[in-house]
């Protein structure tokens, strides 16, 4: 028996890559990166509005959260006391978003500190908004809070309020007085309103029910010119449209004064304007469309270029007591 110990085995040497081979592996890496790169870029978009949708929803859903804590009712707009800002509709929907802690301190907060306060919520704040990641507080959704009395700086085209915007602001028959069918006629433009003296109104998801349906009113909109979510000031954090800009058929009517026969909404238009915190009108950077929360809880893109009338008559909650005809989803 031969003895194998010591026994030289044959050995190849083992071949590695060559340049030739580094050159084709490289080459086709490059041509693949070439060909995904496109396509990555291309639903970048697509995942940013995705994820704007999704925080609409989100409000919606709070909202609806908190009506049911709330007998039914939506939070004010704002309230605010001599000191400055007591609270807001966001605020107050804190602790459906898991924020009851950020509630709390709120509350324990004096005025200056509630409007120092620079804390960011991401749900707040859509990824295709500057201020996502520019501002302390930046806010990219804003409610709906009908229509007022508001002035257009001719110069700059920005907004003000020729009076504290509320329930109680517009004399409809023209007589210069408020009266309570004033009111009424008022609240039907909206849904959040400010919260002031004499205000009895609390708008609610049965009120939007029962007038033009949840799935024919907006609740919120985007917008790039928002101000912070930490501020009692409507052009900060809601959309209206003045009076002067509408045309109604019947102004005076009891029974008609919300018919709309024409507008010339401009900075209160959708992307009407670009100054921030004073122009409030629904816009986003979604190339073309913005990203709307009805009262039934979707969040919808719509296009900027949905017509004026269209998208007047999806502001109102109740507009069609009032003479004007009801928008279903398939006028938009």
């Amino acid at each position: 028996m031969k003895s194998t110990a010591g026994h030289r085995r044959n050995s190849h040497p083992r071949s590695g890559f060559t340049w030739i081979d580094v050159s084709v592996t490289t080459l086709i890496l490059l041509v693949l990166a070439a060909l995904l790169l496109p396509a990555t870029r291309s639903t970048r978009p697509t995942v940013r509005r995705v994820e704007c949708q999704n925080n609409m929803k989100q409000l919606c859903t709070a909202v609806m959260n908190y009506t049911s804590k709330s007998n039914g009712t939506l939070p004010w707009l704002s309230i605010e006391d001599e000191t400055g800002i007591v609270s807001n509709y966001l605020i107050d929907m804190l602790p459906e978003f898991d924020n009851s802690a950020l509630h709390r301190e709120w509350l324990s907060f004096s005025a200056r500190e509630r409007a120092e306060i620079s804390v960011r919520l991401k749900t707040f704040q859509c990824p295709k908004d500057p201020t996502y990641l520019q501002v302390d507080c930046g806010l990219s959704y804003v409610a709906n809070a009908g229509f007022g009395k508001f002035a257009i700086d001719p110069k700059t085209n920005a907004v003000y309020e020729t009076k504290r915007h509320g329930q109680g602001t517009v004399a409809w028959d023209g007589d210069g007085e408020v009266s309570e069918l004033d009111r009424w006629k008022t609240i039907a433009t909206g849904v959040f309103w400010p919260k002031r003296e004499g205000d009895a109104f609390r708008s609610s998801l049965d009120y939007i029910s029962a007038g033009d349906g949840q799935t024919n009113t907006f609740l919120f909109a985007e917008s790039v010119n928002a101000g912070k979510w930490n501020s009692a000031k409507t052009l900060d954090i809601a959309f209206v449209v003045g009076l002067d800009r509408i045309q109604f058929a019947k102004p005076g009517s009891d029974q008609a004064c919300l018919k709309i026969t024409g507008a010339d909404l401009g900075p209160y238009g959708v992307a009407g304007g670009n100054i921030p915190r004073h122009t409030p009108s629904p816009s986003s950077n979604h190339l073309g469309t913005s990203i709307y929360g009805f009262a039934d809880g979707a969040a919808r893109q719509i296009s900027d270029k949905i017509d004026p009338l269209v998208y007047l008559r999806l502001m109102t909650p109740n507009g069609r007591r009032y003479g004007e005809p009801i928008e279903g989803l398939e006028n938009y």
